[in-house]
């Protein structure tokens, strides 16, 4: 039997396999036992950030929240950060890096936002920040292979001119530069996962995508779970937004994932108008910045409880006024339990008298009026209340 030879520790062995390689008098075994670790062989070593106990330094992290509740600006504020060593909300920069944006929308934007983020500082010197428009489609492998050398090119550019290495990949946003067919399909997630680490493993950075996400922020980000299950890291932008009027207000940045730091609200943060100039018409342009509120507790990000349907209150109502004048003690289908309750019939009138409707027409409000009923008595048991038929009679009490 063929035996595979003894080969010489290499730091690679180290970095992966977390310690030295057992060796023992059996070559065989050791041969065998190539590749794993057992408690003890190698002591645990610290995390590795870009921000303390929020990025890791390399990876895959992803950046969600809904519409207009400010990635990008967090996104520009981050690279600020990250290339001056300033706290990123109050978190410390472990290693000042520079970022590379791919920004598949809103390319236009970045220099004035970069330029509004770099005017708030105490000097305005030039940051290791650099953007490319024209993004290819990053679900294409070739497409990827194609611009590791540019990356490499932008991380040479800025070692030479910052001093600093090319830490940071973002993509802005993920759904525009990945052509995806399908969202929700776990493989094809895994595949852009995949991309993703092919663009930051080469030189080492970390890779920071934004995605949208779902209808609602409870839903998480959007499309299927193995993107959130991929990551090393999720960072989540909440906010309150009025979808008819487009008004936003408590943003709030929060560590929704992360492998090794305690996950919740970072902090509260606004957004703030900076000019930059004027136009022909003498009109104020700029951008905004983010404005970090840590003096502030982060707004809770638990929901109010949701409001009963309409149907649901009319029905409540009409159930303990109605209760009042009919209710009375009877056996559930005459044999089972005794409970305290009325008829679906007695408490009808009362239901109509409680549940407006907007028609004017006499029978389509009633017809109006009996499909809310139904609906009602269809979602009693979500609400507290039970119903059951018997006698030729539709009997309604509390749970």
């Amino acid at each position: 039997m063929k035996v595979r030879p003894e080969q010489p520790e290499t730091i690679y062995d180290r970095k992966r396999f977390g310690g030295p390689r057992a060796v023992g008098s059996d070559p065989g075994a050791d041969a065998a036992l190539f590749g794993f670790t057992f408690d003890g062989d190698a002591p645990p070593d610290p995390p590795h950030y870009l921000i303390k106990n929020l990025l890791p330094a390399e990876g895959v992290a992803m950046l969600g929240g809904q519409s207009g509740a400010g990635k990008t600006f967090t996104v520009v504020n981050l690279a600020i950060s990250l290339g001056t060593g300033e706290p990123f909300f109050g978190r410390r920069v472990v290693e000042r890096v520079g970022t590379l944006i791919f920004a598949a929308e809103g390319a236009g934007t970045l220099a004035a936002r970069v330029e509004a983020a770099r005017a708030v500082l105490p000097n305005g010197d030039r940051l290791p920040i650099a953007w490319m428009g024209a993004v290819p489609n990053l679900a294409d492998p070739e497409e990827v292979k194609a611009l590791q050398p540019k990356i490499r090119a932008i991380d040479a550019r800025m070692r030479e001119q910052f001093g600093v290495r090319l830490g940071l990949i973002a993509i802005d946003t993920m759904a525009a530069a990945f052509a995806m067919k399908d969202e929700n399909d776990a493989a094809e997630a895994q595949q852009v996962l995949r991309h993703m680490r092919m663009l930051g493993e080469p030189i080492g950075a970390l890779v920071l995508p934004i995605h949208h996400y779902g209808k609602t922020e409870e839903t998480g980000l959007r499309g299927s779970s193995a993107y959130r299950g991929g990551a090393d890291a999720v960072l989540s932008i909440l906010a309150d937004r009025n979808q008819v009027t487009g008004e936003v207000t408590t943003r709030s940045l929060n560590l929704a994932k992360s492998r090794w730091a305690e996950e919740g609200p970072i902090a509260a943060f606004a957004l703030r108008f900076v000019q930059l100039g004027t136009d022909e018409d003498g009109d104020a342009y700029g951008a905004c910045v983010v404005e970090p509120k840590l003096d502030e507790p982060p707004p809770s990000t638990r929901k109010a409880p949701a409001k009963d349907p309409l149907p649901i209150v009319a029905l409540k109502g009409a159930f303990d006024e109605t209760l009042l004048t009919h209710g009375r003690d009877v056996q559930v289908r005459g044999a089972g339990e005794t409970v305290r309750a009325i008829t679906v019939e007695e408490m009808r009138p009362e239901f109509r008298r409680r549940y407006a409707t907007a028609e004017t027409d006499g029978d389509k409000a009633a017809a109006t009026i009996r499909q809310a009923l139904k609906r009602a008595l269809s979602a009693c048991p979500k609400h507290g209340f039970k119903t059951a038929a018997w006698n030729g009679e539709e009997w309604l009490w509390r749970a």
